[in-house]
């Protein structure tokens, strides 16, 4: 249990929440006082873990397949159901397939890792969006990469879905700040996760960030200590180095 509330009667959603970066962002978001709406296309997975959180905490798993419109509409309309509000949306959920060089790249794999990277971040902003203006405020925050940033060779789909993540920030930023929004793009670096396994097997986990040292970034970042911050693509290892008190979950 963290020390402070900093996050107390905010309404968060995070996808793909069930595991790895997004369930840690949301526990974390739920130790500070937000209420939480986890979600996963995988609703067995949203079940396994719901029963885990701290007592007190107040969590709304929705199963969502972020690519579908008509879910993604459905999703925003039983939060606004069950908390009246959204503060905080965290675009996490993501897939990486296989490697490879562009021209060995399959339509199938393309076309999936552009619907979920990229499409599904800009569904969920798009119908969450329409509430913060209203509101006139709020919190988007987008996981990108570091494939995203610079050349990524036979990173593929993967790395141009993360580019595009990245310009989808940049836009939504500039577009959203005169209404009280903050946007910004986190890029995570090398965490324990099953996704980072996938992408290099032969690296040794335990030199990785677990989830849990990553996800004071995302709470700093939705709190009132960054309400100067938007339109940025912030980069976890350098983030820490300026803020290590954080890393004790203050």
């Amino acid at each position: 249990m963290t020390k402070s509330k900093k996050l107390e009667n905010r309404v968060a959603i995070v996808t793909g929440a069930s595991r790895g970066l997004g369930y840690a962002v949301a526990r974390a978001y739920a130790d500070h006082g937000a209420r939480v709406v986890i979600v996963s296309r995988n609703f067995g997975e949203l079940e396994s873990v719901t029963g885990k959180w701290s007592e007190g905490c107040e969590v709304l798993p929705v199963q969502t397949d972020v690519t579908k419109e008509d879910e993604v509409s459905q999703l925003v309309e039983k939060t606004m159901n069950q908390f009246g509000k959204i503060d905080i949306l965290v675009n996490n959920a993501g897939v990486l397939t296989p490697k490879g060089p562009i021209h060995e790249v399959t339509v199938q794999d393309w076309n999936l890792t552009m619907d979920v990277n990229l499409k599904g971040s800009f569904l969920c902003t798009k119908y969450v969006l329409p509430i913060m203006r209203q509101r006139k405020s709020g919190v988007i925050i987008y996981v990108s990469s570091g494939a995203g940033k610079r050349p990524a060779p036979e990173w593929g789909p993967y790395a141009v879905s993360k580019f595009g993540v990245e310009g989808l920030n940049q836009v939504v930023a500039a577009e959203a700040k005169s209404h009280g929004i903050r946007v910004n793009a986190v890029n995570p670096g090398g965490v324990r996760t099953t996704m980072r396994s996938m992408a290099y097997p032969e690296e040794n986990p335990m030199l990785l960030c677990t989830p849990e040292e990553v996800a004071p970034l995302f709470v700093y970042l939705a709190s009132s200590d960054a309400k100067d911050v938007t339109g940025q693509s912030i980069d976890f290892k350098d983030w820490i180095q300026s803020f290590p008190d954080w890393k004790y979950g203050r």
